[in-house]
């Protein structure tokens, strides 16, 4: 099978699982239970004779997924979810998401352990990315054990361990840049997809329902969309000679920023602006001439705009409000600063709750403790659960040594894809793996402010630490599509040679 075959195959099906999605939020009463169990099984089939396929497809369905604007789209949720389009039973609790990495990580880690004695390729990351994985099963045991909600702890737990599913799946089957290239391009045609689908939503609201709309996407759905963003930025000013990659990402770009802008949150704006320091520092690194100029200028046009939009509450001013909400939060607006004082008295009840139980923690399944009463949101399901620091939440469910290796999995990996980085010439592969650390390092901004352990993060999270910890050294392994047949002429002359 040659690669235009093969290459031919791969298109077919992401663009059939595109095609389906497009056609089934036009109408969600429409039974599109058979076609989207049908590309669930292609998936898995996959696994066992085109697994990066099958990964590129994975990736890119992950990230279309937004709870809050595609309520039907099914890949991320359980299959007892009614909204979903892919509902089954209400017994059913696991999801295609599930089914896939599950699957996808069993044929690959033995097939890794059939050729190298060895579940996951070396890399650098492999002993603690294995640590996390123990202590994530330790909070499912420790949470359910202790009488915790089993729902609960698999619906906020079980993102947790795709971070190791999908690590250990692209460690495998990524072995050569290329792959990396075209796993990054999946993500990226995944966001623009989903912002695009969520412009479409809404179109669809009526003036009354877009005044009430409380949140427009997923908290998490920001870090995607500063993916975007910085890799455009990466492309333009480390001069990328992809013309139609720039081209591309540029006009993809358009309603992921509009949809950036609609959803408001705060805290990914000041994870893009750190996002925006360390691409500064790389610049000084790389093109120092070129940073005098554009460094500066970036740094006027910044502080021009926030001036200029200071005191708008338009949608376009937004950046600029929650620059304020740091430098001046006494200035902020009234709705700035009651979600400020909730996530202070937070904040405290997660410490508290730390202090009960530094070592163990409490486990998935069990609420944190609240001696200081909140308000009441309870139309988020999870209030109790699931709070804003994201980073304290996993020390009161794993416990010191848990939350110990989620800082070391975050910040090793940084550093060790800084170091590729700067070995790196300027090229696609530059331009992808120095964005796969800013989205760690915006991971790891956010996730302290905001809720972020969700399945398209984690899957994120995952492959960007593969990406930024694959050994330079790595010899690839055998092509990922069945071998060329030998033909008797062949035959006859290797025997010849070999005599």
């Amino acid at each position: 099978m040659d690669d235009r075959t093969w290459w031919f195959g791969y298109a077919a099906v992401v663009l059939g699982g595109l095609f389906i999605t497009f056609v089934a939020q036009r109408n969600v009463t429409t039974p599109f239970l058979g076609l989207s169990l049908a590309l669930l099984a292609v998936i898995l089939t996959g696994w066992t004779m085109f697994p990066r396929a099958s990964l590129y497809a994975v990736l890119a369905l992950t990230v279309v997924s937004d709870q809050a604007t595609l309520a039907w789209y099914p890949f991320v949720k359980n299959l007892s979810s009614r909204e979903s389009i892919s509902f089954v039973a209400d017994s059913l609790t696991v999801s295609p998401l599930d089914l896939a990495l599950v699957s996808g990580v069993a044929i690959s880690a033995l097939r890794q352990f059939a050729a190298h004695r060895r579940l996951v390729a070396d890399n650098p990351l492999r002993r603690p990315m294995w640590f996390f994985f123990g202590f994530v099963l330790y909070g499912f045991v420790r949470g359910i054990s202790s009488g915790g909600d089993v729902r609960i702890a698999v619906l906020v737990g079980r993102p947790l361990l795709y971070v190791f599913f999908t690590y250990v799946i692209a460690m495998n089957e990524l072995t050569e840049p290329k792959h990396r290239r075209w796993a990054f391009a999946a993500v990226i045609v995944g966001i623009v997809a989903q912002s695009l689908l969520s412009i479409e939503f809404l179109t669809r609201l009526s003036a009354a329902d877009r005044d009430t709309l409380e949140s427009f996407t997923e908290h998490g759905a920001a870090i995607g969309h500063n993916l975007v963003i910085v890799f455009l930025v990466v492309l333009l000013l480390f001069r990328v000679r992809r013309r139609t990659v720039r081209w591309a990402v540029a006009l993809g770009s358009f309603p992921v920023i509009f949809v950036y802008l609609l959803g408001q949150r705060r805290a990914g704006v000041a994870a893009l602006l750190v996002a925006g320091i360390v691409v500064a520092i790389m610049l000084f690194w790389r093109a120092r001439t070129r940073f005098w100029v554009v460094v500066p200028f970036t740094a006027l046009l910044l502080a021009a705009y926030t001036g200029a939009f200071w005191n708008s509450t338009s949608s376009a001013g937004f950046p600029a409000q929650a620059v304020k909400t740091v430098i001046a939060p006494d200035s902020a607006s009234a709705k700035d600063q009651s979600s400020d004082l909730y996530r202070d008295m937070e904040a405290f009840n997660l410490n508290y709750t730390i202090r009960t139980a530094p070592i163990t923690g409490y486990g998935f399944g069990q609420p944190f403790l609240r001696p200081v009463p909140l308000p009441d949101i309870s139309v988020f399901e999870l209030n109790a659960y699931q709070p804003h620091n994201s980073v304290l939440w996993v020390w009161t469910k794993l416990g010191f040594f848990g939350f110990t290796t989620m800082l070391y999995l975050l910040a090793r990996t940084i550093v060790i894809g800084i170091e590729r980085c700067r070995r790196m010439t300027n090229g696609i592969d530059f331009a992808v793996t120095f964005s796969s650390v800013l989205f760690v390092i915006m991971y790891a901004v956010y996730t302290y402010v905001d809720v972020s352990w969700d399945a398209r993060n984690t899957v994120l999270f995952g492959l960007a630490a593969a990406i930024c910890c694959t050994p330079e050294t790595q010899r690839p392994r055998e092509p990922d599509r069945p071998a060329p047949r030998t033909t008797s002429a062949s035959r006859s002359a290797y025997r010849s040679m070999s005599a």
